[in-house]
């Protein structure tokens, strides 16, 4: 067997045979037209067919959707005039051939994205090379990639996958996709969340064979080759294990998430954009923990004006009603182009000029966006957020800017709305330091995980060759968020966690055993969040968190949060069988089939014809113990059979017959 680790982009357990895909693009011969017109006309005609598969690909997914989301941005490059203009542009004036041009503009277009530093629009490369390549080779009279030759479900693994060849997967024939590119914020990651499949991108494979079997986890990005039966039958329970575990927190969604001892999470959403808020709203958000306000500003060919921005955050609001939706101010810096906002080149952008850096030297473009903020906010619950703030003047610059916005809409006979919250976020380890001085001046700190944890273990977490040591489960990175935690208690401020780990299910006992109060996650990952928070009391969370503070690494921190995992996904059944049921004939199977399934508990008589049966275990191995006693002794009626949450943890080799 093989193992390597790749990123986590949805997850799921998948496992079964290997169809490798591949995706070359054609062979381009770079040839000078003198018939201009045929070349534009063959690229408007082009044009016309590729829009009309995204919308019905769009129509297919449903026009809600996550993937229709993503669809819908390739139908705005395709109707973008800096892209299809481009294209144009050198056909006219270089008289290049169509396909030519069509590539030449993709590439470039392509890489210019791939050189920036923030990973979200560095992974939209693969957007603009999707729409490129579809238009190339509608162009050249290609065939557009179909799965013809995708004849059993197989585990799908690619260099990378093209949103258009994710969306047309036939349905039941993709067990997993498994990617050596890509990121967890990358179209595949969305498109896997959205079709429920699991995936692992980012992962360094070796040359496979087709039909090789392959395993993986799409929580912890592990993925295994040629593994053998004993871990192929781990792998099958944990997956009908987490079938249930999903169905039950569907069912769940919009209940709050309370752990078992009584502590109320709040389980919020990230959100890019308005569109966002309904489907979160479905799923049980409740609020907005993180809504990038940079994805209203990107993609433009005019900056955006404060009326438009208004109209954006007043939707949010209204959709969200009594829950706090939380706003981040612009969060761009010199590796991301913002329509009138011109900014110099820096040889280290992630080091430079962004976040609230940026907004405080172009105070204009700040001005507009909290007045927009300030006039949506009477439509429901708002909070303001300052991102990358590294120390006390910068907040209060911040908060200065805000005194500004509102002295202005009093000018100018505004309604806006004074009941606001005003937050930073937590990124930078000195914030977190001085957590304390900052405290007094905000209503709430909010912690981005995925920056904390690159800048303090000083790993780019794009880089491929070193992304695996950007863990946020290093105790340095933990030791920052409790001191956070630690200095807001006595304000009487909340925490929140707004990045990545936020998600991450065997991250959750830690984050909120440290103090964190509300957990900010991705729109899908609300229900499965929400059940885990149920599933833990906070006894257990502050002594496991007490534990991973004193932790040497990340790896001694995910071996104690394993051993918890363990035991908080167990559970108790209490089952009263009636019937012709007594002597220790069937008192001693029932404890043959409930060590065979590795449970704890006991067997006892209650009067005539009646036996009690009490177990405790994993929920999915209880469920099949109950069913056995439904199905098991004749004449006999099981009764009364409960299944509860338990922190029980005996050896599966306790289960025995109480003499009585």
């Amino acid at each position: 067997m093989i193992e390597r680790t790749g990123i986590g982009a949805s997850p799921g357990i998948a496992i079964g045979p290997v169809y490798l895909h591949s995706a070359t693009l054609p062979q381009v011969a770079v040839r000078r037209v003198k018939d201009t017109d045929a070349e534009l006309k063959k690229l408007t005609l082009s044009e016309a067919k590729v829009q009309e598969r995204l919308e019905g690909l769009q129509q297919l997914h449903g026009e809600d959707s996550e993937e229709a989301e993503v669809i819908g941005a390739h139908l705005l490059l395709l109707d973008d005039p800096e892209f299809t203009g481009e294209i144009r542009m050198l056909i006219e004036d270089d008289s290049l051939c169509a396909e030519a041009a069509t590539l030449q503009v993709t590439e470039e277009s392509a890489g210019m994205l791939e050189s920036l530093e923030d990973e979200y629009l560095a992974a939209r490369a693969a957007d603009v090379r999707d729409v490129g390549t579809q238009l190339l080779k509608s162009i050249m009279g290609l065939p557009l990639e179909t799965w013809d030759h995708l004849k059993v479900p197989s585990v799908l693994v690619a260099s990378d996958f093209f949103p258009s060849e994710t969306a047309t997967i036939p349905p039941g024939m993709a067990l997993g996709l498994c990617t050596e590119e890509g990121s967890a914020t990358s179209h595949i990651a969305v498109f896997a969340r959205g079709m429920g499949l699991p995936a692992v991108v980012g992962v360094d494979l070796p040359p496979l064979e087709p039909g090789t079997r392959v395993a993986f986890n799409g929580e912890t990005g592990q993925v295994y080759i040629d593994p053998p039966q004993d871990l192929i039958n781990r792998l099958r329970s944990q997956q009908e294990e987490q079938r249930r575990t999903r169905e039950g927190a569907a069912e769940r969604a919009h209940e709050p998430a309370v752990t078992r001892d009584g502590t109320r999470i709040e389980v919020a959403a990230n959100i890019g954009s308005d569109q966002d808020a309904a489907r979160a709203v479905e799923l049980g958000a409740e609020g907005v923990g993180l809504f990038r306000t940079e994805f209203l500003f990107l993609d433009r060919t005019r900056p955006i004006s404060e009326e438009e921005q208004y109209e954006a955050y007043r939707s949010v609001l209204s959709d969200f009603g009594d829950h706090l939706v939380v706003v981040r101010t612009l969060d761009v810096g010199g590796d991301k182009q913002v329509p009138g906002i011109e900014i110099g080149e820096e040889l280290n952008p992630f080091l430079g000029l962004r976040g609230i850096r940026l907004t405080l030297a172009r105070p204009e473009m700040m001005h507009a966006q909290l007045r927009a903020l300030l006039r949506a906010g009477s439509a429901g619950r708002l909070g303001i957020m300052a991102p990358m703030v590294a120390g006390k003047a910068e907040l209060l610059a911040f908060r200065e800017a805000l005194t500004e916005a509102e002295r202005s809409l009093v000018a100018d006979g505004l309604d806006y709305s004074t009941d606001y919250q005003v937050g930073i976020m937590i990124e930078v380890p000195s914030a977190a330091l001085i957590a304390d001085r900052l405290a007094p001046h905000i209503d709430f700190f909010s912690i981005g995980t995925n920056d904390l944890t690159q800048y303090t273990l000083a790993v780019d977490r794009t880089n491929r060759e070193v992304a695996d040591l950007a863990d946020s489960f290093d105790p340095s990175v933990l030791r920052l968020i409790a001191e956070t935690t630690s200095a807001a208690k006595p304000h009487q401020r909340w925490v929140g966690v707004c990045g990545a780990m936020a998600g991450d299910a065997q991250a959750v006992p830690v984050l909120i055993g440290l103090g964190v109060t509300e957990l900010s996650v991705a729109i899908p990952s609300v229900p499965i969040i929400k059940e885990r928070v149920r599933s833990l009391d906070m006894e257990s969370c502050q002594r496991v968190a007490a534990q991973c503070l004193k932790a040497a690494d990340a790896a001694e921190v995910r071996e104690l949060l394993s051993g918890m995992w363990a035991t908080s996904r167990r559970a108790h059944l209490e089952a009263v069988v009636q019937g012709r049921v007594q002597g220790v004939g069937f008192r001693w199977a029932t404890v043959t089939r409930a060590r065979d399934l590795r449970l704890s508990g006991r067997v006892c008589n209650q009067g005539d014809e009646t036996v009690l049966v009490k177990a405790e275990g994993r929920r999915g191995r209880l469920e099949e113990l109950a069913d056995w006693l439904s199905r098991g002794p004749r004449h006999a009626i099981v009764t009364g059979v409960e299944m509860h949450w338990s922190t029980y943890q005996g050896r599966w080799n306790d289960f025995n017959i109480d003499h009585l």
